[in-house]
Parts: C-alpha cells; sequence; structure tokens
C-alpha cells in the first residue's frame, strides 16, 4: 500500500476506536441513568449531634448517576437498623443523601448532649456505689432518694428520708450511653470503666431532669446522702410517698 493511502487509512481506524470508545461510554452514562438505587434519606431535618432513630429514614430510589459518592445505600431493612442510634455528625437536611461520613456512633466521644431530651439536662450523679450502678442501665427509670438529719418539732435532731424526685431516665451509665454496641466493643468499655472504678468504690449515672428537679437534686446532695433506687419498665406512676423515719418506723 503507497504511503499517500497508508495515513488516511491509519486516521480513519484511530478515529473509529476513538468514535468507539465515545459511543460505548456514552451507553453507559445512559444505562447508568436509567439504572435505579435505593438510598437511605432522613424524613426530617437531623440537627447535628441529634440520635438517629429507625422512624427518622425512608428509602428512596433515585437515578445510579445521581448517587453521591458514599451514600448509604438500601438493600433491606438490615441498613436501617445498622444505623440505628448513631448520631449525626453534622446536620443532615430532610431528603438528601447520607454520606458514611456524616454519621457517627453513639458514645462518649459523640458526647452526653446527644441523648439530652429538648428542655431537659443532663445530670450526673458521680458517687453512685458500683454494685447500684452495675445493676442499672441506660433508659431504666429510676427514683432519687434524700436521707438528711431534720430537726423535728419537739427540737429532736433525726435522720429521715424522702423521695425526692421519681421516674427520673438514665441517660448513662458510667461509658455506657446504650449504644448498643458489639461484643468487642463492649468488652473494651467494660474494661476501662473497671479500670476507672479500680481506684474508687463508685461509678456515675447521668439523668435526665427538668432545669427546676436538676437545682433541687444539686440541693440536695449538699444536704444529705443522695440514693438511686429502680423502678418498672412500665410504672410511670408519681405516688404520694411519706416521710420515713425511725419514729413512724416504731410506732
Amino acid at each position: 500500500m503507497k504511503r499517500g493511502i497508508l495515513l488516511p487509512f491509519l486516521m480513519a481506524i484511530l478515529a473509529a476506536v476513538v468514535y468507539a470508545m465515545i459511543v460505548s461510554r456514552t451507553e453507559k452514562k445512559a444505562a447508568a441513568s436509567q439504572r435505579m438505587v435505593s438510598v437511605l434519606v432522613p424524613m426530617k431535618d437531623i440537627k447535628e449531634r441529634e440520635v438517629i432513630k429507625g422512624n427518622y429514614l425512608k428509602p428512596k430510589s433515585i437515578p445510579a448517576a445521581w448517587v453521591q459518592k458514599d451514600a448509604l445505600t438500601y438493600s433491606s431493612d438490615a441498613d436501617l437498623k445498622a444505623l440505628e442510634n448513631t448520631v449525626a455528625r453534622i446536620q443532615i437536611p430532610k431528603e438528601n443523601q447520607i454520606s458514611k461520613y456524616a454519621i457517627t456512633s453513639l458514645s462518649p466521644e459523640a458526647g452526653l448532649s446527644s441523648k439530652i431530651p429538648v428542655s431537659m439536662r443532663g445530670v450526673i450523679l458521680s458517687d453512685v456505689p458500683i454494685q447500684t450502678a452495675s445493676m442499672i442501665k441506660p433508659d431504666d427509670n429510676v427514683d432519687i432518694l434524700l436521707t438528711f438529719e431534720a430537726v423535728l418539732k419537739s427540737g429532736q435532731r433525726q435522720n429521715v428520708t424522702v423521695t425526692l424526685l421519681q421516674n427520673i431516665k438514665v441517660l448513662a451509665v458510667g461509658s455506657d450511653l446504650g449504644q448498643g454496641v458489639d461484643a468487642k466493643t463492649a468488652a473494651a468499655m467494660k474494661s476501662k470503666d473497671e479500670e476507672t472504678s479500680a481506684y474508687s468504690d463508685n461509678s456515675s449515672i447521668a439523668l435526665a431532669l427538668s432545669p427546676k428537679d436538676a437545682q433541687y437534686l444539686a440541693l440536695a446532695k449538699e444536704q444529705g446522702k443522695v440514693s438511686v433506687i429502680l423502678r418498672s419498665h412500665g410504672d410511670m406512676s408519681l405516688y404520694t410517698i411519706e416521710i420515713a423515719s425511725f419514729e413512724r418506723l416504731f410506732q
């Protein structure tokens, strides 16, 4: 083949190859735009450091070409369950795709404030006996008792116990925020708590209190000994409980 004919022939082949590549790429993009993928999106605005519940999220089908990098996809309800009790690192607007980097596990590193209900306060009792704290779990309900020395009408001094607060929600026990961690992480947290408690017979629990109740609990701690007692999960009643004293005990 003559040189004058060979060069145009090669150029034609090269152009055909380039054209085929462009067509192939275009077809792939078109196919991707038609293929639908389910991603997880919030049904409401999720605030920064808010604990994510399963009913906050829903699957949404969008073209594959629109799926953002590292977006959380949905294939079964297990994907929703995996996000239960995680914490938003940043604010996630309603209907926006959720990146895996936008969430973190519920842990002390995420902060206790993520579990405090709106208008409530997180109050930490740091002098709870370990034997008591070990039997309490996050989301349990407790009553708070106060034992102090009272001056009776007769002028006599006598120790009495009153039920100061009832039906108080426990937010955390030690480093356990109720995050539902795997066995390995749970063992590491337990080991850390045991190491901390090795220097003390006490542990800590965090309670959700109204601002007013938080003030009364702070005052009570200065007046006497505060005790924590567990309630039944189903018992939400507030009871009228008389003051306990040795005088009434032996009447």
